[in-house]
């Protein structure tokens, strides 16, 4: 079963909603968050939230059905083949939901109207994924063309994985890399700051700030798209390539250091806004 949709592009957003989406899984929990919205994902900034625990897959609201994509059957530039067996689905506020690497025999949607909570499939092993039988997930909007963080609009986890800071490391223009922990004095000038990247989790929110005055903040809500290039927004648009400049590394943002000695903070939140912070006296000249 195929039905045509309407081409559109697919990223960017100012997001104010206030929808309470159910999530697609009946049990949701923490530990089965297998990669975060925004991870890194082939090297891009996934506009994904993968679940690795087999379930049930349910619609999170009220909708129509635009699209059933069969792995063994459907292929095309729009929806990449790698979502495996799928189903999209369109609701209010030119919002959709995408339903990826499904067990293509489990799909049950049958009406173009699909209520919420029914139940679309069960997890499957159809798409690219690393940890086979999993849900791939996606929430998009049409209209200003963005991928959003699924948590935004769903109801809140109590539980969050605990946020960590560790190996922090500047670079400045001619790429040469400073850790944090072992260099305290530096050229002045502007440096991109970085953190070890966890393979599962990142920050919902960086913020950087020198003398208690916030100097750059990256805000994990949406993934917008320009010029066929995707970005986070912060004091400027950060791409693939900047967040993710190695698979080791996570930007945090981007840091003028003036001559002189200043504190230099830095803090990592979660969707609860629990936060971490560390504060370096550094020194430039």
């Amino acid at each position: 079963m195929k039905k045509i949709i309407s081409s559109f592009t697919y990223f960017s957003l100012s997001l104010f909603f206030l929808h309470a989406f159910d999530w697609p899984l009946s049990n949701i929990q923490e530990a089965s968050v297998s990669s975060y919205f925004g991870q890194n994902k082939g090297g891009l900034i996934s506009t994904s939230m993968t679940f690795s625990d087999p379930d049930e897959v349910n619609n999170v609201e009220n909708g129509h059905l635009l699209l059933i994509m069969h792995s063994n059957e459907d292929e095309g530039d729009f929806f990449p083949s790698a979502l495996g067996s799928s189903v999209i689905i369109a609701h209010n506020d030119n919002l959709i939901s995408v339903y990826a690497n499904l067990d293509d025999e489990s799909i049950c949607v049958e009406d173009l109207s699909v209520p919420k909570d029914q139940l679309i499939a069960t997890t499957g092993n159809t798409g690219w994924q690393e940890n086979g039988n999993s849900l791939e997930f996606q929430v998009l909007d049409i209209k200003k063309s963005s991928a959003i963080n699924p948590k935004v609009l769903m109801s809140r986890i109590e539980n969050e994985p605990e946020l960590s800071i560790s190996r922090i490391v500047l670079e400045n223009k001619e790429h040469v890399f400073y850790n944090l922990n072992e260099t305290r004095t530096f050229s002045s000038g502007m440096y991109r700051i970085y953190q070890k990247r966890d393979a599962v989790i990142i920050p919902y929110k960086t913020i950087l700030s020198m003398n208690g005055v916030v100097i750059d903040q990256i805000s994990y809500d949406t993934i917008n798209q320009e010029n066929n290039r995707i970005y986070i927004s912060g004091k400027k648009k950060y791409t693939s390539s900047d967040v993710y400049p190695t698979d080791e590394l996570l930007l945090l943002g981007e840091a003028m250091i003036s001559k002189g000695k200043a504190t230099f903070g830095i803090a990592v939140s979660d969707f609860l806004n629990n936060t971490k912070q560390l504060n370096y006296t550094i020194s430039a000249y």
